[in-house]
């Protein structure tokens, strides 16, 4: 299986509140999966090459993914300040036995963090992160390196 598409299908099996499962949201947990993975296991989830734009790590790989797949499906919803919101939910078979254990440790502190976070605060905490932060608009997040250069410049401060 893709792990794309089992780092999706996860989130959407596993996160509490179903309904807050936007496009964004689910695009930024895959990001988060794929930060903490290359910080902690010097290598990303997926095979995502991730891009900063104007609304924070993005790629197109996981609406086209949703829209494309028959276990996953798209369901328009209005947001609590009426504007529209797309919500992906899945329908498949279980992915856990994907994953690893480092992986699925990773997965499930990432729902922990982030499950009770409203919107703003969710994006407020992903924009914290190095890859966003230390980085202009619209450049590519090699997370990898990233990851590599987070773990020199935190041990050298520390040192």
């Amino acid at each position: 299986m893709n792990k794309l598409r089992a780092v999706m299908a996860y989130f959407c099996a596993n996160y509490p509140h179903k309904s807050e499962l936007s496009k964004a949201r689910l695009t930024k947990l895959v990001y988060l999966a794929d930060w903490y993975s290359a910080l902690m296991r010097n290598h990303k989830m997926t095979d995502i090459d991730w891009v900063f734009n104007h609304y924070g790590p993005y790629v197109d790989n996981i609406t086209d993914l949703a829209n494309f797949d028959g276990d996953f499906s798209i369901t328009p919803q209005k947001t609590t300040y009426g504007g529209n919101k797309y919500v992906i939910s899945y329908n498949g078979a279980n992915v856990e036995s994907i994953f690893d254990d480092g992986q699925l440790e990773i997965l499930n502190a990432i729902i922990n963090k982030t499950k009770a976070m409203y919107f703003n605060e969710f994006i407020e905490f992903v924009y914290s992160t190095y890859p966003v932060a230390s980085n202009e608009r619209y450049s590519r997040l090699n997370l990898e390196q990233l990851a590599k250069q987070y773990r020199e410049t935190n041990t050298e401060k520390s040192a």
